[in-house]
């Protein structure tokens, strides 16, 4: 089939019997079908956490998930000799691009200092 299902409409992808059912609902249930879906999304994905890991180049110090954006103290591979390394403080989400894809998003915070 030389057409990917991505080419067609979300109503050509999904059952007849569905979108008879979403047609039917009013604002508030359709509101209630995107959290769903949006939760069964989530649910998919792996942990933030493990993603993290995998991406990341250099040791990860620390992760903090606070839901909805995840705190990472991270220190960078090259930079330095041992303990003298900084360690950096990034907010990382996830991101969904326009094509369905979701990678993460690395804003660096700072470099951070323990006391102690």
């Amino acid at each position: 089939m030389p057409d990917s299902d991505d080419k067609r409409s979300p109503t050509e992808r999904l059952p007849a019997a569905l979108i008879e059912e979403l047609d039917t609902l009013e604002s508030p249930e359709l509101h209630a079908v995107r959290e769903y879906v949006d939760q069964l999304l989530e649910s998919s994905q792996p942990p933030i956490e493990e993603q993290i890991r995998e991406e990341a180049t250099g040791e990860v110090i620390d992760i903090e998930d606070e839901g909805i954006y995840t705190l990472v103290k991270h220190r960078p591979p090259n930079h330095g000799e041992g303990d003298s390394k900084p360690v950096s403080l990034y907010h990382v989400t996830r991101e969904r691009h326009p094509d369905g894809e979701e990678t993460l998003h690395w804003a660096f915070l700072g470099d951070v200092h323990d006391e102690g």
